[in-house]
């Protein structure tokens, strides 16, 4: 008799972790993972094509935070770089690489050693 992996089970009984995110003065609550579609898309273009990293970080910052939400950012003024490193710092959080900094409204970058 065949032994079953029921992925599914595994599933339904994982406790959904979720992470803060706060943008232009709101919070935003963003599943403590990263979508799988992320490094399938960077491992299948893996030449360093920053225009399909851009396509893919852009996808992850749609299903991590929702479309309308991107497109607000967008419509607020938020650059393409910015976009960008917001995602890799959501990345950064989950995978607990961050660094102790926070990127502001405004774009600077404020140290948050031990504060």
């Amino acid at each position: 008799m065949d032994k079953v992996l029921d992925f599914d089970r595994f599933l339904a009984e994982k406790q959904e972790e979720t992470l803060t995110v706060r943008v232009y003065g709101k919070n935003y609550r963003v599943k403590k993972e990263i979508p799988a579609l992320v490094p399938v898309l960077l491992a299948r273009h893996a030449e360093d094509n920053a225009e399909e990293k851009g396509k893919a970080l852009l996808q992850a910052g749609d299903l991590m935070f929702g479309r309308e939400a991107i497109d607000g950012f967008c419509r607020r003024g938020m650059s393409a770089e910015k976009l960008a490193a917001l995602v890799e710092q959501v990345f950064a959080r989950i995978l607990g690489t961050e660094e102790k900094q926070v990127l502001e409204d405004d774009g600077t970058v404020e140290d948050k050693k031990g504060k």
